[in-house]
């Protein structure tokens, strides 16, 4: 199980008002703009594994994420408004779920909804200046802080043991750490090790 959900972080982590706003899966990019991240061979790696471009179309993206011997792909967005993935809509790119769009300001919900479930993705907390310190890249970086609540899903035919994720997210280098809080109390880091995101 820990297993699936170190692999389903790993597939969420890449694949964006002044005012608060809830979406749901009817959103759609606005600025469709790719971002610099979104080029074949941009690398992340973690303790836990690793997230690489292996193809790029304008703002769409196909990542391979390799976890312990095990290899998947999947396909998400990441434009110059912000990041997005298709991971609960299975790959529908009608159905884009924001991670974090640039516009966003603390309080901001994004939703998705899986039948009466929902996954609600809340804006936590947002940088004005250089606060959060990344080892892997020797700099401070302006962040934001997304909390993911996760309603019981089936993730591979198990029931995963995720209740709540925190990603701390860069416009320019992308995902730069995350946490999992398991339904058992577990608390889990994968912090950013390497990645040459944001290389020109």
């Amino acid at each position: 199980m820990k297993k699936a959900l170190i692999l389903m972080l790993l597939i969420t982590a890449l694949i964006g008002t002044n005012c608060k706003k809830k979406s749901d899966d009817s959103t759609t990019p606005v600025a469709p703009t790719a971002s610099a991240l979104a080029k074949v061979g941009t690398v992340w790696t973690s303790v836990t594994g690793s997230l690489s471009v292996v193809q790029a179309t304008g703002g769409d993206v196909i990542v391979r994420c390799v976890q312990q011997g095990d290899t998947v792909s999947v396909a998400g967005s990441m434009t110059t408004a912000g990041f997005y993935d298709y991971f609960y809509s299975n790959g529908d790119k009608t159905k884009p779920f924001p991670l974090v769009t640039f516009s966003d300001v603390v309080g901001t919900t994004h939703t998705f909804s899986l039948g009466t479930a929902q996954v609600v993705r809340t804006v936590t907390s947002v940088s004005t200046t250089d606060d959060f310190y990344v080892p892997a890249l020797g700099m401070y970086l302006k962040v934001f802080v997304v909390k993911e609540d996760v309603p019981a899903l089936t993730v591979n035919g198990k029931l995963t043991k995720t209740k709540t994720i925190y990603w701390t997210l860069n416009h320019k280098y992308g995902v730069v750490y995350a946490r999992a809080i398991l339904t058992d109390g577990t608390d889990l880091e994968f912090p950013l090790t390497a990645s040459n995101a944001g290389a020109k």
